[in-house]
């Protein structure tokens, strides 16, 4: 009979993602009410709330640099090492940098 090594709830993917996929505060309207031009900054901040265009845990946190802006996603160019990415999420995920 063999036993099996018990690793808890949270040892995989839940553990790593837990920070960022948890918020208990409700969420406003106002991200909705930000402009946003072609060249500005913006900071990606995952927001658990919203599952759609939700971004890898990879990037939460990174600053990138806005390409296209259409009315529900936005696409970035974020540095990411030694290669550009290019990130198409929502406006959920992002905040202004340096607001």
């Amino acid at each position: 009979m063999a036993t099996k090594k018990s690793h808890g709830r949270s040892h995989g993917f839940k553990h790593k993602a837990r920070a960022v996929l948890t918020k208990t505060q409700p969420r406003g309207v106002s991200f909705l009410l930000r402009e946003y031009q072609k060249g500005q900054q913006a900071l990606i901040i995952i927001d658990p709330r919203q599952h759609k265009g939700l971004p890898h845990r990879r990037y939460h946190g990174k600053v990138g640099v806005i390409t296209n802006v259409g009315r529900r996603a936005i696409t970035l160019d974020v540095n990411l090492g030694n290669k550009a990415k290019t990130l198409i999420t929502r406006l959920d995920h992002i905040k202004p940098f340096g607001v």
